[in-house]
């Protein structure tokens, strides 16, 4: 608090730091340092953690929260990723993915065509993986909409998480690397937000055009 006062922050800003601070330490497999596992990978599962509602925009490529190991593994392969750290990644991922399971869970993928069309695993795999699409669209609290339309926002994924007690935090994923932004760096993701979830396939056309892609893949293979 006495820092606060310090910068002089405002009286509803030092309410919610005090609130944040205050919180009981929640500790997870990301407090432990996995060989094989990158840093900001644990950074990332815990801002996870923490959020109360997760955006992930992916216009060429599965979204990583959503994805089968096979697909992951062809992916880590496919981008440079040593063959000893991909099954610590693996593992690693999906531990994330239980974040699903959370009761509370408010999670949107916004996805491109282009990472449906993207097919550069095993016919069998690319088979799997969107079946598997196609199921996590049907969970609770977690939503999968496509986005069809031409779109300026098809040269970059992106990742923004919301939390209660602080201010929103994206994080953009590089070859080899990560980046994360804070407070107003993360307001064009914000309204990027709002623009394609406005352009989306409803979740419902969604889950038909999931079917029918299924069914090109399955009679193709």
């Amino acid at each position: 608090m006495g820092l606060a006062m310090v910068f002089d922050l405002p009286a509803e800003r030092r309410d919610e730091l005090v609130a944040w601070a205050s919180k009981p330490v929640a500790l997870g497999w990301w407090d432990r340092p996995l060989p094989g596992v990158p840093g900001d990978l644990g950074a990332l599962a815990s801002y996870e953690h923490e959020a109360i509602r997760m955006t992930e925009w992916c216009p060429g490529i599965i979204p990583g929260l959503l994805q089968v190991p096979e697909y992951s593994g062809t992916t880590m392969r496919g981008t440079g990723v040593p063959e000893s750290e991909v099954n610590p990644r693996i593992g690693a991922r999906r531990q994330r993915q239980q974040l699903l399971d959370r009761r509370d869970v408010d999670y949107l993928a916004l996805i491109g065509t282009a990472a449906l069309t993207n097919r550069f695993c095993a016919p069998s795999v690319f088979a799997k993986q969107l079946l598997h699409l196609l199921a996590q669209s049907r969970r609770e609290g977690v939503m999968v909409r496509i986005v069809e339309a031409p779109t300026p926002y098809i040269f970059t994924s992106w990742y923004l998480m919301n939390f209660e007690q602080a201010g929103p935090v994206v994080m953009l994923e590089h070859l080899g690397s990560s980046t994360f932004l804070f407070d107003e760096e993360t307001d064009p993701y914000t309204d990027a937000r709002k623009q394609l979830r406005d352009m989306a396939l409803s979740e419902r056309a969604t889950q038909d055009k999931l079917k029918e892609l299924i069914e090109r893949s399955v009679v193709g293979s």
